[in-house]
C-alpha cells in the first residue's frame, strides 16, 4: 500500500462530500430562505439557524479543512504510525459530515419559514451506517503488505525461591491512537455544538471508544500476566500462570504481522498493538499465542518465566 494510495483513499471522500455541498448548496441558494435551519432537536424540529452565506462558508469551511487535516495525518503517518486507521476514520468522518451538511441543503430548500422544517430521525441511522461502512472499506483497502517475519530472543527464567515476592510494570502510550481519536473526538464535539449534532455523533463514538485504550498497563506478578487500559477497568487482558507455558521478546512490525494498531486477532494468536517495534510474547497451554507491544519485555519474559517454573514446581 503507498503513501500516494492512502492519501488519496483519504482525501477522496471530503472532496466527494465538498463538491456535493458546494454545488447542491449553490444550485438552490435562491430557493433558500434567508435563514436557514441548521440544528434539530430530538424530534426532527428545527431549534437552531443560521444566515444562507454562514451556513457555506460554515459547512464547506469544515469539510475541506478536515479533509486537509487528515490527509496531513495520513501522510505524515507514512506505513508505520496509524495511517490505515487515519485513513478509515477520516473517510468514515467525511460521510457522516458531509451527508447531513447536505440533508440540510435539501430540508431547506423551498421553505419559507425555517421554523417548520422537519429532518427525521431515521436519516441518522442512514449515516452512522453510511460512515461505518466506508470507514470500513477503506480500512479494508488500506490493508497492510506482507507479513514480516518476527525475531524472537529467548529470555531464560528469573530464578525465584519459595515465598519471593517479584513484579514488573511498564505502561505504554500509543500516538497513533491518541492523536487520531483526539483529533475525532474534537471534531464531533464541534460538529455537535455548531453544525447538525447528527454529524458528531459518529465521530464522538470513535473518538471516545478509540481514545482510553490508546495507552495500557502490563503487568507481570503472582497472578500472571494483565494488560489493562490506564483508564477504564475494564475490558481487561488476564493470563494466569497456570495457562502459561512460556514467554519471550519478540520484534513485531504492525502493519505486516497484525495489519493493524489496537487489539488485534489472527489465527492462534492475539495481540494488543500500540507501536512496531519490541514485545512481550506469551504461549498459552491451549497453543495460543498472546503478543503485547512494550518496552523492557526481556525482562517481562524473564520473571514471567521464572514465576511460571515456580508455579509448576509447587503443584
Amino acid at each position: 500500500m503507498t503513501v500516494i494510495r492512502r492519501c488519496t483513499l483519504t482525501a477522496v471522500p471530503f472532496g466527494v462530500a465538498t463538491a456535493a455541498y458546494v454545488g447542491i448548496f449553490l444550485a438552490s441558494y435562491d430557493r433558500l430562505p434567508g435563514r436557514i435551519a441548521t440544528h434539530f432537536s430530538g424530534d426532527g424540529g428545527a431549534d437552531g439557524f443560521t444566515s444562507r452565506t454562514a451556513a457555506l462558508w460554515f459547512g464547506s469551511g469544515l469539510l475541506v479543512g478536515l479533509g486537509l487535516l487528515f490527509t496531513v495525518l495520513t501522510l505524515v503517518s507514512k506505513e508505520s504510525r496509524g495511517a490505515r486507521l487515519t485513513a478509515a476514520i477520516g473517510a468514515g468522518t467525511a460521510v457522516t459530515l458531509g451527508y447531513p451538511l447536505v440533508l440540510t441543503v435539501l430540508v431547506n430548500t423551498d421553505v419559507q419559514d425555517p421554523t417548520e422544517v422537519q429532518l427525521p430521525m431515521w436519516h441518522m441511522a442512514v449515516l452512522l451506517l453510511a460512515g461505518l461502512a466506508t470507514g470500513a472499506l477503506t480500512w479494508w483497502l488500506t490493508s497492510g503488505g506482507p507479513r514480516s517475519a518476527s525475531t524472537r530472543r529467548l529470555s531464560p527464567a528469573l530464578l525465584l525461591t519459595e515465598g519471593e515476592a517479584a513484579a514488573w510494570s511498564r505502561t505504554i502510550i500509543s500516538r497513533a491512537l491518541l492523536f487520531p481519536a483526539s483529533v475525532v473526538t474534537l471534531c464531533g464535539l464541534f460538529a455537535v455544538a455548531f453544525g447538525p449534532w447528527q454529524a458528531g455523533l459518529l465521530p464522538l463514538v470513535l473518538g471516545l471508544t478509540c481514545a482510553p485504550f490508546a495507552g495500557v498497563r502490563v503487568t507481570v506478578d503472582r497472578r500472571g500476566l494483565t494488560v489493562a487500559s490506564t483508564v477504564l477497568p475494564r475490558p481487561r487482558l488476564a493470563l494466569p500462570l497456570g495457562s502459561i507455558v512460556r514467554a519471550s521478546s519478540i520484534q513485531v512490525n504492525a502493519m505486516g504481522d497484525f495489519g493493524g494498531w489496537g487489539y488485534r486477532i489472527r489465527p492462534n494468536r492475539r495481540g494488543v498493538v500500540l507501536r512496531s517495534g519490541e514485545a512481550l510474547s506469551v504461549r498459552t497451554a491451549g497453543g495460543r499465542e498472546y503478543v503485547v507491544t512494550v518496552d523492557d519485555s526481556t525482562t517481562a519474559a524473564a520473571l514471567l518465566n521464572g514465576l511460571v517454573n515456580r508455579h509448576v514446581a509447587g503443584a
